[in-house]
């Protein structure tokens, strides 16, 4: 892998700002990640290390958003998308924990993970509400 883990697409547009806004800040930070655990060595483990955490938090705040607006607009698949939520941040919790132990981590499987999850959540999941609210304006 080279260059940027996730390019930004206009495809991502849900048609809500903040969510928008907040869609590219993970993007950002995705790849602002992926350069650094391109890396390698102790570098990409710390660096994985101390992101982590502010990425959960980051990730917590927009996933809280998202459920909110579904929450006001009575999104009938919310509990599967909200359960996508848990699920990813559950594997990103986990995912840390091996990376620790691990003396020499390899962070390639991981950067698939997070790479296929924002595509195809974004890209798929999060147009599903937004294609919900749409018919409901």
């Amino acid at each position: 892998m080279a260059g940027e883990l996730v390019k930004w697409n206009d495809d991502y547009l849900v048609g809500n700002e903040t969510i928008d806004n907040q869609h590219r800040e993970l993007v950002r930070m995705a790849n602002e990640f992926y350069t650094n655990v391109e890396k390698g060595g102790e570098t990409a483990k710390t660096y994985f290390l101390q992101t982590v955490k502010g990425a959960v938090q980051y990730v917590n705040t927009h996933f809280a958003a998202e459920e909110e607006i579904m929450n006001k607009i009575e999104y009938p698949h919310i509990d599967a998308h909200m359960k996508q939520h848990e699920d990813f941040i559950a594997e990103i919790i986990n995912e840390a924990k091996v990376f620790e132990k691990e003396e020499h981590p390899d962070p390639e499987g991981y950067l698939k993970y997070l790479f296929n999850w924002i595509i195809n959540h974004i890209a798929n999941e999060d147009k599903k509400y937004s294609r919900y609210l749409e018919k409901l304006e």
